[in-house]
């Protein structure tokens, strides 16, 4: 199982978000019980570790944190912040595309972000 501090590098890297510890260790002992049944899928332990990795940022950034755009400094200090993009969505289509047993789909849910269609007949 990848460790929290591994999932804080991961959600820094990749969607640009920081998050107190205790939410992303939360995060982390949500999909840790997961382990067995991707084993038990025959997921190699690369995919565990990114399947892992993917469910766990979901589930912390659940919240739509801001994102960091950019950041300056020697004192000049600003740093700019995305509020909404797609990279949640995207992450979702990713990990459907590595869990192809569907083992996080019931702790993940739906994409919020998709469009429902209603018709009515």
């Amino acid at each position: 199982m990848i460790t929290a501090e591994q999932a804080a590098e991961y959600l820094d890297a990749s969607l640009g978000v920081t998050l107190p510890s205790f939410i992303v260790q939360a995060a982390v002992e949500e999909v840790a019980p997961l382990e067995v049944a991707m084993v038990a899928a025959g997921y190699s332990a690369t995919r565990c570790t990114l399947v892992q990795s993917m469910a766990v940022a979901i589930l912390a950034a659940a919240g739509d944190p801001k994102r960091l755009q950019s950041q300056g400094a020697p004192s000049g200090a600003s740093r700019s912040f995305k509020h909404s993009d797609k990279a949640l969505s995207a992450l979702r289509r990713s990990l459907a595309a590595q869990d192809t047993a569907g083992i996080t789909t019931a702790l993940i849910g739906p994409d919020p972000a998709a469009g429902t269609l209603l018709m009515v007949v």
